[in-house]
């Protein structure tokens, strides 16, 4: 009797602590989100209040740097593999990590910004041929080639 009720008291003890940290452990914090639910996650006031007293300029050459570092940091972590060179930004804003390489090793389309990219002949993907990879463009291709005419000046 000693032994189930000692085994008892163990048992509930331990799924209590289980229950516990599952109540009151927030999401990983390493952990990418898609876009939409980044722009869900409450941000507290003071990690932003540097960034927000910068002026205009100041505050694009830190998102550039912020975002450089977090490429790093998901390119460590096994999350951001591009196809491309330089590597794309879109992936990383829009899901939190780019896989592009592996989704052009199994003839898969790539993201826009990459697409775009080997258009530009910028892919960077032993083995693949740029125009294996336009095929998913389709009837879009025309689009996506179509360069402005050398009359036309841009506005400024």
């Amino acid at each position: 009797m000693t032994k189930t009720f000692l085994a008892v008291v163990v048992a509930a003890g331990l799924s209590a602590c289980t229950a516990y940290k599952a109540q009151h452990t927030g999401p990983d914090p390493n952990a990418a989100h898609s876009e939409a639910t980044a722009r869900t996650l409450n941000v507290a006031p003071d990690a932003t209040q540097h960034f927000d007293a910068q002026p205009l300029a100041m505050k694009q050459a830190i998102l550039v740097a912020e975002l450089d570092h977090y490429t790093s940091e998901l390119a460590a972590n096994g999350k951001y593999d591009c196809c491309v060179k330089p590597g794309c930004k879109e992936c990383v804003i829009r899901a939190g990590e780019c896989h592009c390489r592996k989704v052009i090793d199994a003839n898969g389309p790539c993201c826009g910004e990459c697409t775009q990219s080997w258009i530009e002949g910028r892919g960077n993907t032993a083995g693949v041929d740029r125009e294996k990879v336009l095929e998913h463009l389709g009837c879009v291709r025309e689009l996506y080639e179509k360069k402005p005419p050398a009359t036309e000046t841009t506005k400024n």
